[in-house]
């Protein structure tokens, strides 16, 4: 009997290892470091289901957003004017990567529709596409100003035109309709806009723009469906940044340091706020099955993201790279 006793311990040991052995990792999320502008100390940090971080570091000069399509992690870099494609697995994503140059264009923000990267460019003042059969960099039309924010809807590309050439604010948003291969309309949102998002077939955007002494002003406009727009200002210095959101078919702004709805007319609704930070720390905001990430930063020693759940409450805290600014989420 006790040895009966003891080969059942060691089985249901063996078991035990077995069962904890074979659990995978099945998800990643990906944070864009940008790090210090004229450096190449750009990174990605990557935190796994487990809550378990790693990274890549030194992979160049302001890493300005990611993309994550089916097992693919897509970095671009801004000024190192690249963009690197990563294959992603449970383990990780494989090394070196594929490095693409954009010849000296200066990308920031993307979108893949199909078998097409598009992305957006300064120095170029255009859109282009990354071709992902050959991974091929083409023109696909130029801008008259520098494009930012860039989405897909129903095979339409959307993108904001932040600065004129001479960095002077914009007020556009354009459309590009893939199926005719041509610019569609333009409409103006206001002074400088910045990031696009859709509620159902209203199409939100975010404006930042600055005067002559580098003063701040921020707002949001809307496109409705019935092509007219409206556009709300709120002024001076007010405490907001730079995103628009939609969560669950409710639009929040960023600003009062986490982010805060706003209704129909576009005012904020103060009392629906997610996240209590300090504004001008808070430099990124994605979400994400049912959690809210927050990159934060002073420029300096302070870079974390803030994991919360919809209740606002903090769940995890993480260190990560130089100036946190994008978000990609991958499940297997």
């Amino acid at each position: 009997m006790k040895n009966l006793f003891i080969k059942l311990i060691l089985s249901l040991l063996i078991f035990s290892c077995t069962s904890t052995d074979e659990i995978v990792n099945s998800k990643w999320t990906f944070i864009a470091c940008e790090g210090n502008y004229g450096s190449s100390n750009g990174s990605i940090y990557m935190i796994n289901q487990f809550g378990q971080l790693d990274s890549i570091t030194g992979i160049g000069d302001v890493v300005q957003s990611v993309k994550v399509k089916d097992d693919k992690l897509f970095v671009i870099v801004n000024n190192s004017h690249k963009i690197i494609v990563y294959n992603i697995s449970s383990d990780g994503i494989a090394l070196p990567g594929i490095h693409v140059s954009t010849n000296d264009s200066s990308p920031r923000e993307m979108v893949v529709v199909k078998d097409k990267l598009y992305f957006t460019n300064w120095n170029t003042m255009d859109i282009k596409y990354l071709d992902l059969i050959n991974y091929k960099v083409n023109q696909l039309v130029k801008t008259d100003g520098l494009p930012e924010d860039i989405i897909n809807k129903d095979n339409k590309l959307y993108f904001t035109i932040n600065m004129n050439e001479d960095y002077s604010s914009s007020d556009k948003v354009l459309t590009y309709d893939l199926n005719k291969n041509e610019i569609e309309k333009t409409y103006n949102v206001g002074k400088g806009p910045l990031n696009l998002a859709f509620k159902n077939n209203d199409l939100f955007v975010s404006n930042t723009y600055y005067d002559e002494n580098y003063n701040s002003y921020h707002g949001t406009s809307k496109i409705l469906d019935n092509e007219s727009v409206i556009i709300k200002d709120y002024g001076k210095d007010a405490p907001c940044g730079g995103s628009i959101h939609n969560i669950e078919n409710t639009m929040y702004r960023s600003a009062y340091g986490g982010i805060v709805e706003i209704d129909e007319n576009l005012e904020f609704i103060l009392n629906n706020r997610l996240g209590d930070f300090t504004q001008s720390e808070v430099y990124s905001i994605d979400f994400n099955n049912e959690k809210l990430y927050f990159g934060l930063t002073d420029y300096n020693n302070k870079n974390e993201v803030k994991v919360l759940d919809v209740n606002s409450k903090i769940i995890e805290s993480f260190n990560v790279g130089v100036i946190p600014g994008d978000f990609a989420f991958w499940n297997n």
